[in-house]
């Protein structure tokens, strides 16, 4: 009876595992099982619509704690229907972009772009160090505005005028430690 309860305990958890990497002068991450592509914001680009994610990635000098160095980027994500691919393109000058990715790839390419310098890290460089992983997703309304003149259609009003209320974005944070940075 006793393993029969504590079976029912256990439930499988997808990998939310942090490594890192020194890649030149600046510490990368990757995070496989991150998963802001799936759920509300998977519904969301297969309706169509586009979605922007906010990626921040701090180095703490203990779990939980204040940031001794941050690096953040922004992502503006789409889904081709037809090919069934994702594309992204990263904010800043100058943009970068891959399209033809599955949901791990789009995922892992984002990561990959979200760096610290090794400079940054000060005090904890030499010590060990904890990682915060987080993501905001929101709609790509909330994108910056383009000025093609193409916001304003009779499909645009409708579609503003019958979507629900906006719950806010979604959020989501991994934490994983310590680590130290190689020479």
């Amino acid at each position: 009876m006793a393993l029969a309860f504590i079976g029912s305990l256990v439930v499988p958890l997808e990998a939310q595992t942090i490594t890192i990497k020194r890649s030149g002068e600046a510490l990368t991450v990757q995070a496989p099982g991150l998963g802001f592509l799936r759920g509300e914001t998977l519904t969301r680009l297969k309706d169509g619509r586009g979605v922007r994610v906010d990626l921040e990635l701090s180095v703490m000098p203990g779990p939980g704690g204040d940031a001794a160095a941050r690096g953040r980027r922004t992502f503006v994500l789409s889904y081709d229907l037809w090919e069934e691919r994702f594309a992204v393109t990263m904010a800043g000058s100058p943009p970068r972009s891959s399209s033809y990715l599955s949901a791990a790839a789009a995922e892992a390419w984002c990561v990959e772009h979200l760096t610290i310098p090794v400079v940054d890290l000060g005090r904890v460089r030499d010590a060990p160090f904890w990682i915060r992983l987080e993501y905001r997703v929101l709609d790509g309304d909330a994108a910056p505005d383009r000025d093609d003149g193409a916001g304003l259609t009779l499909r645009g009003l409708i579609d503003s005028l019958s979507r629900k209320a906006k719950a806010g974005a979604l959020t989501h944070a991994i934490e994983a430690g310590p680590f130290r940075l190689q020479s």
